[in-house]
């Protein structure tokens, strides 16, 4: 057996120490999330409502439940749409901020805080105004699961205990659909994350936002911002 020279150990040293390390980068990007959790490269600010005034006003229409402007926010339960789309001037993908608060028992015979993006107009609801685009559940069951939904069915449920409502407490939610990336981000942590390949993207059609409520909560800060699509989105 021939013994290796100091010089050929110590280059297959440096080859085994240099293809370690690129193993070890590549195994991070791998695991690297899809964007940063808040970051609003390439989206534009679209609309926004700060509740300022004493009633509903024209950006927003009651579909279901009783809804009304206190003290500088959206109070209600039921089921609020956008009188506006978003964009409508072009195609494009949807991100929606908002602080919630509810001072319901979230133990009992709770329901969940729900929001939506790319929801139809209210002119062409079938029967549910929930039934179009993708819905957001946070808190849903009684307070144990977080979800969301795709067109009406349940496309993804977050098990995880960590992040759910709490009584009297303001969170700060952001929803996106970024080209098929649909993210569920509470109080700066991304909660859920999945991916749809057929995704909805505002135009005509399914370009509202809205709230879905089966308890009383309070909205203040709303904020819609588009990422327009280009020629090569309409192929994802």
């Amino acid at each position: 057996m021939r013994l290796l020279s100091n010089e050929n150990e110590g280059r297959m040293k440096y080859n085994f120490a240099l293809m370690l390390g690129v193993f070890l980068l590549l195994l991070v990007g791998c695991h690297t999330p899809i964007g940063d959790v808040g970051q609003k490269t390439a989206w534009k600010l679209h609309f926004s409502d700060d509740f300022n005034r004493s009633d509903i006003g024209g950006e927003w229409k009651v579909c279901q439940g009783d809804w009304s402007v206190k003290n500088g926010s959206l109070q209600g339960s039921g089921c609020i749409i956008s009188t506006r789309g978003f964009p409508d001037d072009s195609w494009g993908f949807t991100r929606l901020e908002y602080e919630v608060e509810t001072d319901a028992n979230t133990k009992l015979g709770f329901s969940g805080l729900g929001a939506l993006i790319h929801a139809r107009p209210p002119e062409k609801f079938s029967q549910n105004p929930w039934a179009g685009g993708y819905l957001f559940k946070f808190g849903d069951s009684t307070n144990t699961s977080n979800k969301i939904w795709r067109d009406g069915k349940e496309i993804a449920t977050d098990l995880n205990m960590g992040t759910l409502i709490g009584t009297d407490n303001v969170h700060r939610i952001i929803l996106e659909n970024d080209q098929g990336n649909l993210r569920f981000i509470v109080d700066d942590k991304l909660i859920m994350e999945c991916k749809d390949n057929s995704p909805f993207f505002a135009g005509k059609d399914y370009n509202r936002v809205g709230f879905y409520f089966e308890n009383n909560a309070k909205v203040r800060n709303v904020k819609v911002y588009i990422k327009r699509m280009d020629d090569r989105d309409m192929f994802l």
